[in-house]
């Protein structure tokens, strides 16, 4: 079995917990190697936070190379095992006691370009300002909002910055697109949530500067009346999880943690 193994050099500066990982799963007879874009794996260590998985998923996604992330951000949404539990994750994997998750993308085109987001699609102001971004689902005109932003999210997504914006917690299976305004300045908007195939455009339509984000990322700037076009579930990331602790209970531990953390 072949290992890629992908180390945020931020979360691990001096390489300790890359280096124990490759010594513990070469042990364990492991190939082992560093990840490579477009390479296919038997399994993808991912060694830092949920930011750290958001880069390595969309090409795991493509090359279909299941994910298994160690713990080294704050809350670990996505990430299955501490780094003090690599040893044992290594046996389980040896002896095939672990299952696959999926987890869908969305895809957005913006400009002709296609791009994959396995938490969200975000449409932010640059300028410090708010901005207008009109919203229409299957063709259907749905609002016109003036807001700092808006998020198109996956349920995987739901729990990140959808979240922290007031949109609903969403199981990870369940075949939807939520869309959450983010500080929105007026009392009727609220967060709306559509299926999953739906096309849902998002057109920018104010004088200041934004910019699309996919998972964070700065994407492309947009003009006025540039449309950012959302769809989704025809690709999905995989996960190697362990027991099947049930989505919910890994929500509430992992925010009790973070909590307790802060």
């Amino acid at each position: 079995m072949k290992l890629g193994v992908y180390s945020n050099p931020q979360k691990d500066p001096d390489g300790n917990v890359a280096e124990t990982v490759y010594r513990l799963a070469r042990e364990r007879g492991f190939s082992t190697e560093d990840y490579c874009d477009g390479k296919h794996y038997d399994i993808v260590v991912s060694i830092g936070g949920d930011g750290t998985i958001l880069r390595v998923a969309k090409n795991c996604a493509l090359t279909e190379s299941p994910i298994l992330g160690v713990n080294k951000g704050t809350v670990g949404f996505l990430t299955e095992v501490e780094t003090s539990d690599f040893g044992e994750a290594l046996e389980k994997i040896k002896n095939r006691d672990y299952y696959i998750e999926r987890r869908a993308l969305i895809e957005a085109t913006v400009h002709g370009e296609k791009q994959y987001a396995l938490n969200d699609v975000v449409i932010r102001g640059t300028s410090g300002r708010a901005i207008s971004i009109s919203l229409s689902v299957g063709g259907e005109s749905i609002d016109r909002y003036t807001c700092d932003g808006y998020i198109a999210c996956t349920p995987t997504g739901s729990t990140a910055y959808s979240l922290s914006a007031g949109g609903s917690v969403i199981s990870p299976n369940t075949p939807v697109i939520a869309l959450t305004p983010i500080n929105p300045h007026t009392l009727r908007a609220r967060p709306i949530v559509v299926g999953s195939f739906e096309n849902i455009a998002m057109t920018y339509d104010g004088s200041f500067g934004a910019a699309v984000f996919i998972d964070g990322d700065k994407a492309i700037e947009l003009s006025v009346g540039d449309k950012v076009s959302v769809t989704g579930w025809d690709r999905s990331a995989l996960f190697v999880r362990f027991g099947h602790k049930s989505f919910y209970s890994r929500l509430l531990g992992k925010l009790d943690a973070h909590s307790a953390v802060k």
